[in-house]
């Protein structure tokens, strides 16, 4: 295992990006690690260890779930697995809420801004309410003051009708 993990930190597995290698290479650490847990097999927890760190060099991510579904992949490497899986999600959610809370400050400026412009508007509601009122007003005025010229100048002018006739 020693030998073993020396050329496979030479491999470079970790920047490997061809799927079908990364299988061939998990095949390989399948079968050593069924060996190393063999009635007969060359077991401690020092190769254990570093049969689990030549797992964790492999990306996994690139080959299909149900490869890993053995017996000889190590419950740890299942464990990295969705850890890995998760973090994405755990930033998303953690970007998602982020966003709430900007989304919910804007929200209340906006709710705030409409409050303000409905305040405004019930100041320009009740003031074209006051106007009407002071143009019903003027104009009942006008009309009153037009009658009374009428009523003044009616008299007015029958009597100069009045002596016209005569």
């Amino acid at each position: 295992v020693p030998k073993l993990q020396e050329l496979w930190a030479l491999a470079c597995w970790p920047l490997c990006e061809d799927s079908g290698l990364i299988r061939e290479a998990l095949e390989y650490l399948k079968g050593t690690y069924r060996e190393l847990l063999a009635p007969c097999g060359a077991w401690c927890s020092a190769h254990e260890e570093a049969i689990f760190q030549m797992f964790a060099a492999l990306d996994l991510e690139r080959l299909p779930g149900q490869v890993l579904l053995s017996p000889w992949v190590p419950p740890q490497v299942h464990l990295v697995r969705l850890l890995v899986q998760q973090q994405p999600h755990e930033q998303f959610t953690a970007e998602l809420h982020q966003e709430v809370l900007s989304n919910s400050d804007s929200l209340r400026s906006i709710h705030q801004q409409c409050d303000k412009l409905s305040n405004r508007l019930n100041i320009v509601e009740q003031r074209t309410v006051i106007n009407k009122s002071q143009i019903n007003d003027a104009i009942a005025v006008t009309e009153e003051h037009a009658r009374k010229r009428r009523e003044a100048t009616l008299p007015a002018r029958r009597s100069s009708l009045a002596l016209t006739s005569r």
